[in-house]
């Protein structure tokens, strides 16, 4: 069995003998002829001979046969601290205590070894002195190991120029850094030590060439904002006028484009001090931006979350005489405030502002709005742009100067925009007009299909209910390749089944499910035989209904959807929700599953990425494997598993987890998650799903789950979802830690537990999941009745769930899921409910938990309070 316990607040891996993705490595006998492999007589894992005394241990690659890829198997790989020869290490290591760790390191190096282990132990007494603080002496060691050769020489090398040029030896550094060979991945890296220690040397020229290389490529902000901020200065301390208006560049590019702002305050800093020695006539460009310069500013500023400062931008913007009258500038520009409004949940200014770009966007040609098929069933009143539409606060679109020959290129994703900003204001008649006319003008345009969903649920809000129904039910024939045709089907049903029309539902769920058969996306997965089962137990044909339940139960594996049914066939026949759940597992423990097999892991970069992870180079490791193509998701299905084990095994957790989740969450990425998701957690197939769904820090979740008396499982579905298992995350919204707490909520359930609760504590995760697993207490106790309603509570407040319950008390609790006015709510709700399903019977036993036991009604005593008080 795959595990993912927690040492000493750090992940580590623990692999036992039924390690699911290896037993059929085992069960093949990795290495024996091929003719052998599958026997019966082969036991699970085949043993392999001792090593000789000192001699490196076996890979986790595994050669194949002439003709045949080689294997991973992810029960070979040891980490080097593993080694029972550095017991001392590790433990020094796990106490943070490195300079003791590094001697006793050393003291190990003067064993007899072989030449493999020697670089290996090397190499991690390089990265424990630098740990320790002692930067020359890491470089000498990794000196050595380079020396020593093997996988990691060039990492080492690299490792010891940044050393030395960041201990003031620029010389030194350089030569390190022109020995690394440029087909590895962290070579592109080689620009920024270049660059430091060149302007260290005063050679400013050279420096600068390697930085714009270095800024030129794109990175994560941690690592390309300081190095920008070090060129900007830099070239200030070589003053010419070229230097300062560089200087002002780079550092307009930090105030612009870091997330968040990072880095902001010295960038101006520097900004200013480099105009400040500029002669007017050079000064003058940067402080009176021009129109392109001005939406390029504002744009970027809302890339990267900075949308205070983008709105201020804006205000510019659509204030120079360009954006008076139609065209591309102006479009672009009133969108860009309508966006920056948006975000800042000025929303009805927001939709105000959209209407004005939606004029600006220009008319639409004349030949895509002819184009408009007949069968659209838009209703004349709100398909055209010059009728007024009753009870829009913002006309469509008005009398404009001067337009241009043709539309913008952006009207379609304006118009889009602008009718999503009239829906978050109930402005349903206006948002209903603009979702109309894309359609109109621009039938073919991806979005189109959206704007027919989205449109009909705004002529829902205004209650004509005869138009909502007409135009998602033609919505399959008027857009046979929509990618929305199955939301909009069960849009219908749904409004079907919650006026308790169960028979009118069935048609839409029946060609929604014949047009799309296994849905793959976690918010969707079983939805439509779910529902469709439903509908016929409620119409009178029970053995249809509880045979589509049980297909769902079989074909969607602890998917949210799965759970319901499981509850719902539960209610009506226990026996056959009981059978229908051991026959798939029963299934499943003997399923077959294909080894992990690849050319790929002959590549050199694989074998570097085996080997950083074995050191704990996590980071490393996975810029190797990018090289194959995991981080462009391009890489073979076999690479990302692997990938996803070497990076768990080395200790990065987040990363991992990161690879499986985007399989789950999107039909693009179906590829990867395809086997493993159809298969219940049992057999060869247990150790993905234990990949997938880990248990870091169990000894901390353990204990504050059993004082705070609420499920294990639910603890970590909630931690799997807030954060990844990163301890040090931040929201944009200034939540904070594992189980994402925010700091006034920390405060007040902390006081009573004596706990610190400031930001900096909250990402110590023997804080934070106490103080998170004490809200959750807090929660369900307030649903005591129905605890899974603290599920959308954590993320929505308590308030939210009451408030919703008090508008639809009778409600079952799976429309009522369905109907969570907030998207970001509803999406959580399910995704949460799916991981406590696959907790609990991963870790939990076999015996349904509290996902497979949802109750019926969502709120059973707010049902029975409404069935006792009517008449």
């Amino acid at each position: 069995m795959f595990r993912l316990d927690a040492r000493s607040g750090a992940a580590a891996l623990a692999l036992a003998a039924t390690l699911a993705l290896t037993a059929s490595l085992g069960a093949s006998c990795a290495g024996a002829p091929a003719a052998q492999r599958g026997a019966a007589a082969c036991p699970p894992l085949c043993p392999q001979p001792a090593p000789p005394p000192n001699a490196a241990p076996p890979g986790p690659v595994v050669p194949g046969t002439p003709g045949e890829a080689p294997a991973f198997d992810p029960e070979r790989l040891t980490l080097v601290l593993d080694d029972p020869r550095l017991a001392q290490v590790q433990k020094l290591v796990e106490q943070e205590a490195y300079a003791g760790a590094a001697a006793a390191m050393a003291q190990a190096l003067s064993a007899p070894l072989s030449p493999a282990d020697a670089a290996a132990f090397r190499y991690q007494l390089g990265r424990l002195r630098a740990l320790a603080g002692d930067p020359v002496g890491a470089a000498k060691e990794y000196d050595a190991a380079a020396a020593a050769g093997g996988p990691l020489a060039d990492h080492a090398r690299f490792a010891a120029a940044d050393l030395l040029a960041r201990a003031g030896q620029p010389d030194a550094a350089l030569e390190r850094a022109r020995a690394v060979a440029s087909d590895v991945a962290i070579a592109d890296e080689l620009d920024r030590i270049v660059a430091g220690a060149l302007a260290d040397k005063g050679d400013i020229e050279g420096a600068a060439a390697r930085w714009r290389a270095y800024l030129s490529r794109s990175g994560p902000a941690s690592t390309w904002v300081p190095e920008a901020l070090r060129f900007a200065r830099a070239l200030l301390r070589h003053p010419s006028e070229d230097h300062a208006e560089e200087a002002i560049r780079v550092a307009r590019r930090v105030i612009d484009e870091a997330p968040g702002g990072a880095g902001a305050g010295e960038a101006k800093e520097i900004q200013d001090q480099a105009l400040s020695t500029l002669p007017f006539a050079r000064r003058k460009p940067f402080l009176d931006l021009g129109p392109a310069d001005l939406l390029a500013r504002a744009r970027a500023l809302l890339a990267s979350r900075q949308d205070k400062e983008a709105l201020a931008v804006t205000d510019a913007l659509i204030a120079l005489p360009e954006a008076q009258a139609p065209s591309a500038f102006a479009c672009d520009a009133f969108a860009a405030r309508g966006e920056a409004l948006g975000r800042l949940r000025r929303r009805a200014e927001a939709a105000d502002l959209f209407g004005t770009a939606i004029e600006r966007c220009g008319p639409a040609a004349p030949a895509a709005a002819s184009a408009a098929p007949a069968a659209a069933g838009v209703a004349p009143a709100v398909a055209g742009a010059s009728t007024p539409v009753a009870g829009a606060s913002t006309p469509v679109a008005s009398a404009a100067p001067a337009a241009p020959a043709a539309p913008a290129p952006r009207r379609p994703e304006t118009l889009y925009n602008a009718g999503r900003a009239s829906l978050r204001v109930d402005r349903h008649a206006e948002a209903a007009a603009r979702f109309a006319l894309l359609e109109k003008e621009y039938p073919d345009h991806r979005l189109a299909d959206d704007a027919r969903y989205l449109g009909a649920r705004a002529l829902f809000g205004l209650g004509d209910q005869a138009q909502f129904v007409q135009l998602l039910t033609a919505m399959p024939d008027d857009y046979p390749s929509g990618d929305m045709v199955a939301d909009g089907l069960f849009e219908l049903a749904l409004f079907e089944m919650e006026r308790g029309d169960w028979a009118g539902a069935v048609r839409p769920l029946e060609r929604a499910l014949d047009r799309f058969p296994h849905e793959r996306a976690y918010h969707a997965a079983g939805r439509l035989p779910y529902y469709l089962g439903r509908a016929h137990i409620e119409t009178g044909s029970p053995d249809k209904g509880k045979a589509l339940l049980e297909q769902v139960i079989r074909d969607y594996p602890l998917s949210f959807y799965m759970a319901l049914s499981h509850a719902r066939l539960a209610d009506v026949d226990p026996a056959a929700a009981q059978r229908a759940l051991s026959a798939a597992l029963e299934r499943d423990a003997s399923a077959p599953y294909t080894e992990l097999r690849s050319p790929l892991f002959a590549q050199p970069a694989f074998t570097r990425a085996v080997e950083l992870a074995r050191q704990g180079e996590a980071k490393l490791a996975r810029r190797e494997l990018d090289l194959l193509g995991v981080g462009g998701k391009t890489a073979p299905r076999e690479v990302m598993w692997a990938s996803a084990f070497l990076l768990a095994r080395a200790g990065a957790l987040p990363q991992s987890y990161s690879i499986l989740r985007t399989a789950m969450a999107a039909p693009a990425a179906v590829e990867l998650a395809g086997e493993w998701v159809d298969h219940y957690p049992v057999g060869r197939w247990r150790g993905a799903w234990e990949l997938a769904y880990p248990r870091p820090f169990s000894g901390l979740v353990t204990a504050e789950t059993k004082r705070s008396a609420i499920p294990e499982a639910l603890a970590y579905a909630i931690m799997r979802e807030e954060s990844a298992f990163d301890p040090r995350v931040a929201s944009p919204a200034q939540a904070f830690g594992l189980m994402q707490l925010i700091v006034p909520t920390a405060k007040r359930v902390a006081k009573p537990l004596g706990l610190p609760w400031s930001a900096d504590a909250l990402k110590r995760p023997e804080v934070n999941i106490a103080l998170g697993c004490r809200y959750l207490s807090e929660l369900r106790g307030q649903f005591s009745d129905n605890p899974l309603l603290a599920i959308p509570a954590y993320n929505a407040g308590s308030g939210a769930p009451k408030r919703w319950i008090g508008e639809r008390p009778s409600q079952s609790f799976d429309l009522w899921v369905e109907r969570i006015p907030y998207e970001e709510t509803r999406l959580y709700t399910k995704r949460v409910l799916t991981s406590l399903a696959v907790y609990e019977l991963l870790y939990a036993g076999a015996q349904p938990g509290e996902a497979l036991r949802t109750p019926l009604p969502a709120s059973p005593a707010a049902r029975s309070a409404v069935a006792n008080a009517a008449p």
